[in-house]
C-alpha cells in the first residue's frame, strides 16, 4: 500500500481494514472514507458510506491508528468474505459496549 500524506479535512482515504460496529453494519477492508475533522488530541475523524437515524456514520481514531489509512484507490477490498466465526466472535465483543461503537478486524483476523 501506498503512504499517504498529512491527513487533509474533505480527502478520501481507503481503509486498510475492514470495520465492524455493534450495529452489525459491517465495511471491509478498502472501504472509502472521508477524513471530517482532526484534532491534536483527539486524532482524525473518517465518516463512512452510511447513515444511522439520518446522522452520517463517523468515528474518532486515534493517531495511532493512522495505519488504519491509505491512498484512494490504493487498497483492494478482501477476496474472500469475512468468515461466520470471526464476526460471531466480534458481535460478542460489541454486545457489552455502548451504542456506536466499533472493532476493527485486521485482514488476519479475517
Amino acid at each position: 500500500m501506498d503512504t499517504i500524506e498529512p491527513l487533509k479535512i474533505g480527502s478520501y482515504y481507503d481503509t486498510t481494514y475492514g470495520t465492524l460496529w455493534k450495529d452489525g453494519t459491517y465495511f471491509p477492508r478498502g472501504t472509502r472514507v472521508l477524513v471530517v475533522g482532526v484534532h491534536l488530541d483527539q486524532g482524525f475523524c473518517v465518516r463512512f458510506p452510511a447513515e444511522v437515524d439520518g446522522e452520517p456514520l463517523e468515528t474518532w481514531e486515534e493517531w495511532s491508528e493512522s495505519a488504519f489509512l491509505a491512498a484512494d484507490g490504493s487498497v483492494s477490498p478482501p477476496v474472500r468474505p469475512l468468515s461466520r466465526a470471526v464476526l460471531n466472535e466480534a458481535r460478542d465483543v460489541l454486545s457489552d459496549a455502548d451504542d456506536g461503537c466499533h472493532l476493527h478486524l485486521h485482514e488476519d483476523e479475517e
